[in-house]
């Protein structure tokens, strides 16, 4: 796409630069001529939010074509916060795989800040939730997870014990993700209201078809998954699967595309399978 033109660089004629008021600047002098260009500058404003939108599923959502209409892949990786993970490396696959991060871990930001410049979504894990916890109580703590973890474009789950199996929770915790402006990633398991719901409010969502490494895999096993989640999406138009960011299932992800089924498919963010029903 064009760059954005930011105006920085180059005067435009009769459009006045710089105008905003900083920080330490006298009060008179900042709003010394408050009506010259005001009514443009907001029209210019909300047409370039418009354009951007204003959510996070839609401010940092990664751009993605597929020509060929081909059903959509999505990878999602589970960053588990340790220290030693190569987060570069990970985040330089170069096809869009989607983050995990756990907006509690000490080292979220940092993590969310190398995936998100390599151009890959991330998404935040509902961690911290309190046991028995109310409507007022989940608020708190998905405005902590909110301002932990800003560009996340959805919330997926915990893979056991979140709120999705759970009616009542799931209940109160979807219109809060509906309200930040996410997206919802559940697992494909139990009669799973919160993905009812979801589908039923019109929340973006998905469910996740296949965990790859959920009891230590090998790699021929984790592309037989693979292969079988393609064609799971050619019969859906979509699939998501998961796994943990570590070295032998990145290794299954990276064969799977050179030698596996994954030409039949078109490898998407998460952005890109969220389906608002």
């Amino acid at each position: 796409g064009l760059m954005p033109d930011t105006g920085l660089d180059s005067d435009v004629a009769g459009v006045t630069t710089n105008r905003l008021p900083r920080i330490g600047d006298s009060a008179p002098d900042a709003m010394a001529d408050p009506e010259a260009d005001a009514e443009g500058a907001e029209v210019e404003i909300a047409e370039g939010l418009a354009v951007l939108g204003t959510t996070p599923l839609e401010l940092f959502r990664r751009d993605f074509d597929n020509p060929d209409g081909k059903p959509l892949f999505s990878i999602l990786l589970i960053d588990d916060g340790s220290a030693h993970l190569d987060r570069a490396n990970l985040a330089a696959l170069p096809f869009p795989v989607s983050f995990v991060v756990d907006p509690l871990a000490p080292n979220s930001a940092e993590a969310s800040g190398i995936y998100r410049a390599a151009g890959q979504e991330v998404l935040m894990l509902a961690s911290g939730i309190p046991e028995g916890a109310t409507a007022s109580d989940l608020e708190q703590t998905f405005q902590a997870l909110d301002m932990a973890l800003p560009e996340a474009v959805a919330v997926i789950d915990q893979p056991e014990g979140g709120f999705q199996e759970d009616l009542e929770r799931a209940g109160l915790v979807l219109p809060i993700i509906a309200e930040q402006g996410r997206g919802i990633v559940t697992f494909d398991q139990g009669l799973n209201p919160a993905d009812q719901i979801a589908r039923r409010e019109g929340v973006p969502s998905a469910t996740i078809f296949r965990v790859l490494d959920a009891t230590g895999e090998s790699i021929p096993k984790m592309r037989n998954y693979l292969d079988r989640a393609a064609f799971e999406a050619a019969q859906e138009g979509r699939v998501l699967v998961i796994g943990n960011a570590r070295p032998e299932t990145v290794a299954a992800i990276l064969e799977w595309t050179v030698e596996g089924r994954a030409s039949s498919v078109a490898l998407a963010p998460v952005s890109a399978v969220l389906q608002g029903e």
